[in-house]
């Protein structure tokens, strides 16, 4: 599980998903919403939208960004232009491959997105239905209201964490009531504030060939994101080397050491990370856990479990922990629903040092 700051969570939500009781006033409740959202056959394929999103640090402005979006046939452009730093990013989707156009920088990446294509080009129904369903344990729904939006008549919901510490917060959301398009979305997490508004939609728009290109220089070489991030597979004494220290892994029992992968995020974050893949004897995926060394500006002081004696962070929307020890971090993220909470905190009590597995 690769960790990410608080701050770039929250905005990366906010750009995919755009990308309890309920007041006695209103006819109809948030379950019934969702229900209705999931059933409904109407959906929305092809639109043109301006938005604008805000970061706050408590009364600090942090970014400001203006998006245009271009989508069609499961072809999607956006454009952003950052209003603080003046900068420009193209982003041109066709379901197969991505390309990044950063004008600032003059710098032109692409990834490859087909192994991807059902998560990127979900429709904004399949956005709002995939966000609601993934905070329905860890958040509670309530109909704030109706409230009109663009002209658009919405349903204002009003998501609250059950947790505090919850990495997405609470949250506001605005959805058109035929379509299930979210017009408006305001989260909290701690500090950080987090509102994105679409200030134009338009739903039969004109689009040309040209719309969905982008025009690149000549002379700006195109550099491949699944060679700059993607993972390359170590020895644990390789693992060891890059994070210049042993490290602790897994007794293998009834489950056993199936993948060791280490991503090299050394010009970004100054760091390596290792990436264990954990199975079971059958073969079933159980759970990842990735290792670094602690963040300085992000030490985990808060938490909400013990694990081998440390504070440790359970996340339930990743269904995760966190944990430092002997300045590693530990982020384990489970992948078998079966695996409960207690049973991670036991197998962990068992872990040892790489350096002293047979």
């Amino acid at each position: 599980m690769k960790l990410v700051e608080r701050r770039s969570v929250i905005l990366l939500s906010v750009i995919i998903f755009m990308l309890g009781g309920c007041s006695q006033e209103m006819n109809v409740s948030a379950k019934e919403i969702i229900h209705n959202a999931i059933e409904s056959d109407k959906d929305v394929s092809t639109y043109h939208g301006e938005s604008e999103m805000k970061l706050y640090d408590g009364e600090e402005f942090m970014e400001h960004v203006i998006l245009q979006e271009y989508v069609t046939n499961g072809k999607r452009k956006v454009v952003t232009k950052d209003q603080l730093l003046n900068q420009e990013i193209e982003v041109l989707n066709d379901g197969k491959k991505m390309l990044m156009y950063d004008r600032s920088k003059q710098e032109v990446h692409e990834m490859d997105v087909s192994e991807l294509e059902e998560m990127v080009s979900l429709s904004p129904k399949d956005q709002f239905k995939t966000m609601m369903e993934s905070m329905q344990d860890t958040h509670t729904y309530e109909i704030a209201g109706e409230e009109k939006v663009l002209d658009l008549n919405t349903y204002h919901i009003e998501v609250k964490a059950n947790d505090t510490d919850n990495l997405l917060g609470d949250m506001e959301i605005w959805v058109e009531q035929k379509t299930w398009f979210v017009v408006k979305v305001v989260s909290e997490t701690g500090d950080m504030r987090t509102e994105f508004e679409y200030t134009m939609l338009d739903f039969s728009p004109n689009f040309t060939e040209e719309t969905f290109a982008i025009d690149i220089p000549d002379d700006v070489e195109i550099a491949s994101l699944d060679d700059m991030f993607g993972p390359n597979p170590v020895t644990l004494d390789e693992a060891e080397e890059a994070l210049g220290q042993a490290f602790l892994v897994f007794k293998e029992d009834d489950i056993y050491l199936s993948d060791v992968q280490m991503y090299d995020f050394s010009s970004e974050l100054d760091r390596y990370e290792v990436e264990l893949t954990y199975r079971s004897k059958e073969d079933i995926p159980m759970f990842s856990l990735s290792i670094f060394q602690t963040p300085e500006d992000m030490r985990i002081e808060d938490g909400n479990f013990e694990i081998r004696g440390n504070i440790a962070e359970y996340e339930e929307v990743m269904n995760g922990f966190l944990w430092d020890e002997d300045g590693l971090r530990y982020s384990l993220l489970i992948t078998n629903p079966d695996i409960d909470q207690d049973e991670i905190v036991k197998l962990t009590e068992a872990m040892s040092l790489s350096s002293e597995r047979e």
